[in-house]
């Protein structure tokens, strides 16, 4: 039954703890409880308009982590500060697919407007945040490895074994643990811009010179954070070093688009952009590499070299992940895929040549544009062909 009313303080807590008790163990355990910060402070008083807490909610009291957090706004995409906008609400990946489909990806993106992706309710603990664990709930998977990549690192492997004797109530600097955790490097002293010194390139997309004059200060970022362990040489040459292997690993990703690219530009795709189900931000506009379904095998390959190995290599690198970064998913996986995108380009010039010589018109199947899938797409994005 709907209840109706206004309450505060331990009217909640009192409620609450025949209600949900789990929720309020865990609030009393939290430094929310020690000072009397009570449900009604986060969710409203008023039963019948409870809300959900935002960023904006717990700036009232976290007033400096909150500008730490918006700063990020500051650098660009991607950052967690727009996470939601545009990844989510206007991202090609998102709004042509059914929303309960991706409603995984929303989750992790709306740490945009919700502080508890981090600190976990209803304890909101800080030591919680500090561990690697709470982060890779998001940074893991194909397309951001961060999670795989730190923990096949010797950073990682340390504190797998050691963890479980630290003090994680210590604040993220001066070599207060003997190895970096994420939020030892990203949030350093407790720096909520986490992307501060960090040079993206669309999560390892696009190609940067991270050790141009451009990004000397988030480069000379990175160094000071390296020198509580590492010598401020050694720190740089490996960062060189790993500038060199991601700049290696772009020349494979413009050697397979030059081959598809002429493809299209011939007409020999098979199907064309054209004989495709339209995309709800694109229609049938070619976009190499945007897209991950309804498109032919070659383009596939494509994104999965670009979004899910050239993206590793450089999370590889970076996270000091020698098999990640090469034999796992990183730069033979990239092999693979060049290889395969040359190889079915080189078929699809031979079946073109055979046909043209056998007068046979290749005439693109009904399924590439309608099915019990794809149907789905078609009610979403309104188009009618």
């Amino acid at each position: 039954n709907a209840i109706d009313g206004k309450y505060e303080g331990e009217e909640c807590v009192s409620c609450h703890k025949a209600v949900t008790p789990g929720i309020v163990n865990d609030w009393k355990l939290s430094a929310h409880s020690k000072n009397m910060v009570t449900c009604n402070k986060c969710h409203g008083s008023d039963h019948q308009k409870l809300v959900m807490p935002t960023t904006e909610v717990c700036s009232e009291c976290h007033e400096k982590e909150f500008q730490q957090f918006k700063s990020e706004l500051a650098a660009g995409h991607p950052s967690h500060a727009r996470a939601f906008h545009p990844d989510i609400v206007e991202f090609g990946w998102q709004i042509s697919k059914p929303q309960t489909e991706v409603n995984g990806c929303a989750q992790c993106h709306a740490i945009e407007n919700r502080c508890d992706s981090c600190h976990t309710r209803h304890r909101y603990s800080p030591a919680e945040a500090r561990h690697s664990e709470s982060c890779g709930i998001c940074h893991m998977g194909p397309d951001h490895r961060e999670k795989e990549c730190y923990e096949s690192s010797m950073h990682g492997v340390i504190a797998e074994i050691e963890q479980n004797s630290w003090d994680w109530e210590k604040p993220l600097r001066d070599a207060n643990y003997r190895t970096p955790t994420c939020a030892y490097c990203h949030m350093y002293d407790g720096n909520h811009n986490s992307i501060k010194n960090t040079v993206f390139g669309d999560m390892g997309i696009t190609e940067v010179d991270r050790g141009s004059e451009k990004y000397k200060e988030q480069r000379d970022g990175w160094l000071r954070i390296c020198g509580d362990c590492h010598s401020t040489h050694f720190a740089a040459a490996y960062l060189r070093d790993a500038d060199d292997a991601v700049r290696i690993s772009h020349k494979k990703v413009r050697e397979a688009k030059a081959v598809i690219d002429d493809l299209h530009s011939e007409g020999l795709l098979e199907p064309m952009p054209k004989d495709l189900a339209q995309y709800m931000d694109q229609g049938h506009k070619w976009a190499l590499g945007s897209r991950m379904h309804n498109v032919p095998a070659i383009e596939r390959e494509f994104f999965d070299l670009v979004v899910f190995y050239t993206t590793t290599v450089f999370k590889g690198v970076y996270h000091m992940s020698p098999d990640y970064a090469t034999v796992l998913a990183g730069a033979f996986e990239q092999d693979a895929s060049v290889a395969k995108i040359k190889s079915e380009a080189s078929k699809m010039r031979r079946l073109s040549a055979l046909e043209k010589a056998a007068g046979i018109e290749w005439i693109p199947e009904d399924y590439w544009k309608k099915g019990e899938y794809l149907d789905e797409l078609v009610i979403i994005d309104g188009s009618k062909d």
